[in-house]
């Protein structure tokens, strides 16, 4: 092909309508629309150029796909300068690669080990690292106060978008819906709505004691939400919505642009499971919808605003954005808050006999069962889930925050405005900066040795402020009982043969962190 003056006329088209255009706002939501606008322009191009030039339709195709092509190259032309030489964050160390696009952080995770590549990265870059065009992660200890706090002015960014139109109060960007849906959430997670839910949740976790905990988790999670038990304790095998759970959440565990999300979602075939996940909360929460219960549960409180009227078509898209967050954000992290209890003390088993002596005056419950009221208060108790979550958080990696205009101060060093910044907790709770002896697990640094703890705020394994999460006092009521009542039932320790060595090498993050095997031996205490 030859290059005309309508060919450099159309790259320079292109080139201007980044600082124009693109470079302003945010366009994810956009990305459909600008596909087939593309499409459209294409064809009608060639139908007029066939019809003008006389033509054939193949022959007017390819001109139109040239200067097509001409603009596109000019657009990210112009945006790959910007982004290497003239970009807020061009000061910032990183990866070459995730300085022109954010698919260099999804391919450098799209094995499943996020956690472990940005703890990498931090290694090698230091507390600041460019890991997008527009993209900051940071393992700065004072940098969660700031970007999460309640005084911070950080707002979600683009990938809470991800799931659009479906939302839930995890993914509302816009404050005073997300604190007017977070009103009605509280009901659910209030001190009465807990005391509430025991009974519920001493009846699974007796059923606990022979079976496996994770399945346990999806059985109270989908009674007390729903009205429902998942059946997972009754079955042999587990239930298949966990694997599906696996399944389709490893598309978030790419780090995907949320506009690149807003497309896979829509190819037939390939996101199956996420849209099978989806359907699967939808049809719990419609039949919640239509069933009474005689002991409220969640679904009674979200569902309380409408007085027994059908939802509109808005709401039902927020009510099942929340079906959803309460099996993923609940089910799911309280598992792993368990397994990696369990991992780190049959690593430790030191700890274990402790536990047991602070338990044991609270252990003489009638039904042989514990009241979280009791143990709420209990210092190694909380300090071995503290440290759990310190070590393994259940969102390692991904909670994207989006900088105010004006950009913010982090101990000194300006981020500026419109940057998505993340702090790892992961990264974080592996933080010299933050902790003494970090890489060991030693519950005494959360009571008799406070001075192990350099940066307190930095603790945040489920987000603080106004978007943190609500159900925290459920899990941690969960947590807490279902950990007394096993360390006091059983003697706990790796099976023969087994290590641990793959719980944490084989975990792997899609979103929320999944560990690998955990071979654990339980053997009924002769005193019990």
């Amino acid at each position: 092909m030859g290059v005309s003056v309508s060919h450099v006329a159309t790259l320079l088209c292109g080139a201007a309508s980044f600082p124009v255009y693109f470079v302003r706002g945010e366009h994810h939501l956009h990305t459909k629309l600008y596909f087939r606008i593309l499409i459209s322009t294409v064809a009608l191009a060639t139908l007029g150029h066939s019809y003008l030039a006389e033509t054939t339709i193949l022959s007017a195709f390819a001109e139109v796909s040239e200067h097509a092509g001409c603009f596109l190259f000019g657009l990210h032309g112009a945006r790959s300068v910007y982004r290497l030489w003239f970009h807020p964050l061009r000061k910032f160390d990183g990866p070459s690669g995730a300085r022109l696009t954010s698919f260099w952080l999804s391919w450098q995770v799209h094995h499943g080990d996020t956690f472990r590549q940005i703890k990498n990265l931090h290694d090698q870059h230091g507390s600041f690292v460019r890991i997008g065009p527009d993209n900051l992660f940071i393992s700065h200890p004072k940098t969660v106060q700031t970007t999460y706090g309640s005084g911070s002015k950080c707002t979600k960014g683009s990938w809470y978008d991800s799931t659009s139109p479906m939302v839930s109060l995890n993914t509302m960007r816009e404050r005073k819906l997300h604190d007017e849906r977070r009103r009605i959430w509280s009901t659910a997670s209030s001190d009465k709505a807990l005391r509430g839910y025991e009974q519920r949740l001493r009846l699974y976790r007796n059923r606990l004691i022979s079976h496996l905990f994770n399945l346990f988790s999806f059985d109270f999670m989908g009674d007390m939400a729903f009205g429902k038990s998942f059946g997972m304790l009754e079955m042999r095998h587990g239930h298949w919505v966990i694997q599906l759970l696996n399944d389709a959440l490893k598309p978030l565990g790419y780090a995907f642009p949320a506009w690149l999300f807003q497309i896979v979602t829509t190819i037939p075939g390939v996101t199956r499971d996420w849209w099978r996940l989806i359907d699967f909360c939808a049809e719990r929460m419609d039949t919640r919808l239509k069933t009474k219960v005689d002991v409220p549960d969640i679904m009674s409180a979200l569902s309380a605003p409408y007085q027994g009227k059908l939802p509109m078509d808005k709401d039902w898209r927020v009510l099942r954005g929340d079906a959803q967050l309460i099996v993923v954000a609940d089910s799911d992290t309280t598992a792993t808050t368990l397994s990696a209890a369990l991992f780190e003390l049959a690593k430790n088993p030191e700890y274990i006999e402790k536990l047991r002596t602070e338990l044991a005056p609270y252990m003489n419950d009638p039904v042989n069962d514990v009241l979280n009221e009791r143990v709420a208060d209990l210092d190694h108790l909380n300090a071995v889930i503290h440290e759990t979550l310190r070590l393994h958080p259940p969102v390692p990696s991904l909670q994207r925050r989006k900088t105010p205009s004006e950009g913010i101060f982090i101990d000194g060093i300006f981020i500026p405005g419109n940057t998505v910044v993340s702090c790892p907790q992961y990264v974080i709770g592996r933080n010299a900066a933050a902790y003494e002896h970090p890489g060991s697990f030693i519950p005494g640094r959360w009571y008799s040795s406070p001075t192990m703890v350099k940066v307190k705020s930095a603790w945040a394994p489920f987000s603080i402020g106004p978007s943190g999460c609500i159900g925290r006092l459920l899990a941690l009521h969960i947590v807490r009982t279902t950990l007394a009542r096993i360390v006091t039932t059983f003697d706990i320790s790796f099976a023969p043969g087994e290590d641990g060595g793959n719980f944490e090498s084989k975990a792997r993050e899609r979103f929320t962190i999944g560990f690998g095997d955990l071979m654990i031996s339980f053997k009924p205490r002769a005193s019990v």
